[in-house]
């Protein structure tokens, strides 16, 4: 057989070195499980979206409208925003990866916080772009440090505000230093995941510093609080001229027509993700104090998840209690990939699942 020709082979942009974005403990019990680990909504969807995404099963032979126009106009309608300069993704990954293919080459920068989202140093591996991280302070996005890191190079800043997995976040008038001191040349993303989440009053999901920009894009999702995770939907806001391109990368109905009509209907019950997040905040507060409780501290958290730190120096290490968890049912997450070792992820459920992962680390904690 004749060797493949060096123009025909992969480009090892991502190299094996054991990223994972969803990682969960081994677990061989008969129990029924308790996943808290990958910050989906214990507390369900709109009866709205699932009776919209039910009754449009009954037409699948039918294409998606491959502009999610209705969609994108029921967004509009919602936020205040021109349904025109908005996208819509398979999920808002879909749209970070759209970014990062448009902007960002081999041998450019790819900056981002510390303990950021996993997918931002994978978008930057997919494109051969260097990963650039800046150190953050108790868990927090530093804008100085990011603005430090800023070269010729640095194509993309990508900012998760909360951040996942910390759960922390920078105000608002952060959120626009950052934009203000970073060069037109560097395009800045505001991925605004989990926004619906957000108690405090000065935080910004980043809509209104689009306006006039060219390069600044604010990303959204109906995964996390809209509880549609199964369907994989999301957005992004930007100038005219941005989302023209990116939809031009985009696939040809990326989002399918179940997706669109359940996220059309979840738009039209705002209610029911007030109760979402009024109640997740009840439970992550419980969390918390419970957490403490135990001698364990949360990390403040404004998303619909909160994360532990364990001892590092005593038997009692988070690999130890994510495995003593999991072996009773309970699976929460590791976040050893991201470097924190000693903490550990967990999404906030309902009560009963939130007392069976307290009343887990009790027994552990002895």
């Amino acid at each position: 057989m004749s060797a493949v020709p060096q123009s025909s082979r992969p480009q090892p942009y991502i190299p094996d070195i054991g990223i994972s974005v969803v990682k969960k403990a081994g677990v061989s019990t008969p129990r029924k499980l308790i996943d808290l680990s990958l910050n989906e909504s214990s507390f369900g969807m709109s009866p709205k979206a699932q009776a919209a995404a039910q009754n449009r099963c009954e037409r699948l032979f039918r294409y998606p409208d491959p502009a999610s126009t209705e969609l994108r106009r029921a967004i509009g309608s919602t936020y205040g925003l021109d349904p025109d300069q908005i996208i819509c993704g398979n999920g808002s990954e879909e749209l970070l990866d759209i970014i990062a293919r448009l902007y960002a080459r081999p041998g450019d920068e790819i900056l981002f916080s510390e303990f950021s989202f996993m997918q931002f140093p994978i978008v930057a591996m997919r494109v051969g772009a260097t990963a650039v991280t800046a150190p953050e302070k108790d868990l927090t996005t530093l804008v100085d440090m990011l603005l430090e890191r800023v070269t010729d190079k640095t194509r993309v800043v990508f900012l998760a505000n909360p951040n996942n997995p910390s759960g922390t976040y920078i105000p608002a008038r952060e959120v626009q230093r950052l934009r203000d001191n970073l060069p037109s040349s560097v395009v800045f993303v505001i991925d605004s995941a989990y926004a619906e989440y957000v108690v405090e009053d000065d935080y910004t999901d980043g809509a209104e510093l689009i306006d006039g920009r060219d390069n600044v894009i604010m990303t959204r999702t109906f995964s996390k609080a809209f509880g549609l995770a199964a369907l994989r939907v999301g957005w992004a806001y930007a100038s005219p001229s941005m989302i023209g391109v990116m939809n031009r990368m985009r696939g040809i109905g990326n989002v399918n027509a179940i997706a669109q009509d359940g996220a059309v209907a979840a738009l039209g019950d705002l209610d029911f993700v007030a109760r979402v997040r009024d109640r997740t905040a009840e439970e992550r507060s419980w969390m918390s104090g419970q957490l403490s409780s135990l001698g364990l501290s949360a990390v403040p958290s404004q998303a619909n998840f909160v994360m532990a730190k364990f001892p590092s120096d005593t038997n009692h290490r988070a690999a130890a209690a994510l495995n003593h968890l999991a072996e009773r049912g309970v699976i929460v997450r590791g976040v050893e990939d991201y470097g924190l070792e000693d903490y550990l992820r967990i999404t906030i459920g309902l009560r009963e699942e939130n007392e069976a992962v307290v009343e887990g680390l009790k027994g552990f904690m002895v």
